[in-house]
């Protein structure tokens, strides 16, 4: 008797720049991406911001790790595919979907940690914790600037 293949989870690969998609710095080891306000394809417009954080390793298409700070039901993934779990960002008071998004980059060790539940350990040993902390700093910038922009 011969075993039956697993089914293949499909993915997520990660966007190129532009149509709202931007290129963040994060070091040699990591290819970071972010939109302000991704849209879902196929879903009609509505009110919830999505923006989107898209984390792939240097010189590989997919992507490792998926934050979706949404202004509704904030969460992330670990290797995104299709049809793939949605962990929720617990927001407390006071904070921002954003804000808890990217306490993960201002706090290495628990970034590192989800890399490597993302079987990427080899590189997050390799990140350096000013780049993940530039990172965050460039988000929030990017993102302060797509709200001035949008704002009345």
């Amino acid at each position: 008797m011969s075993e039956q293949p697993q089914p293949q989870r499909m993915q997520q690969t990660m966007p190129e720049a532009g149509g709202g998609w931007h290129r963040v710095n994060a070091g040699p080891h990591l290819h970071i991406m972010f939109n302000p306000n991704r849209q879902l394809l196929g879903r009609q417009p509505d009110e919830i911001e999505r923006p989107s954080i898209l984390v792939g390793v240097a010189g590989k298409r997919e992507q490792a790790l998926r934050f979706d700070p949404f202004s509704v039901g904030s969460h992330y993934h670990i290797r995104p595919s299709q049809r793939g779990r949605q962990i929720p960002l617990w927001v407390e008071e006071g904070q921002t979907p954003l804000d808890v998004a990217l306490a993960f980059f201002e706090k290495p060790l628990r970034f590192r940690g989800l890399l490597a539940q993302a079987d990427e350990d080899a590189v997050a040993v390799q990140l350096d914790d000013a780049d993940l902390v530039g990172a965050a700093r460039q988000i929030r910038q990017l993102y302060a600037s797509a709200r001035h922009i949008t704002a009345p």
